[in-house]
């Protein structure tokens, strides 16, 4: 069983929110590993274990949603435990949060959201 890093992934194809999301992480003592697509996440996903990873759910090649369930079904099938997945999106509506909720996804960050959004959100995922 991979060992879980203390390092958090965050996948958005928007170098500005990526950048955003990884100075906020940085405030908030986390390392973040930055990536611009759902195929990279998952791939990053399948050889490393992570703290939790942030998900923007509409992005090219593989949108979120998508990456999350492939996410899980590689977890499932090598018997690991769940990594959590925060979906990001800027949709506030409800359909959208049972779509990330089916995904697989731990949670929702509604975009934009603040450096106290995600440590909240952060510490829900640590207390289980």
């Amino acid at each position: 069983m991979r060992q879980t890093s203390e390092v958090i992934l965050v996948a958005d194809d928007n170098p500005d929110a990526l950048l955003m999301v990884q100075s906020m992480l940085d405030v908030l003592g986390y390392a973040a590993e930055c990536v611009e697509n759902g195929r990279i996440a998952c791939e990053r996903a399948t050889t490393q274990r992570y703290r939790c990873i942030l998900m923007d759910i509409e992005m090219p090649e593989m949108d979120g949603l998508a990456a999350a369930r492939t996410i899980r079904d590689a977890e499932q099938a090598a018997g690991e435990v769940c990594t959590p997945i925060l979906g990001m999106t800027g949709h506030t509506d409800t359909g959208t949060r049972v779509l990330c909720e089916r995904a697989g996804m731990s949670g929702v960050l509604l975009k934009p959201f603040l450096i106290s959004n995600l440590e909240e959100k952060l510490a829900e995922i640590e207390q289980g």
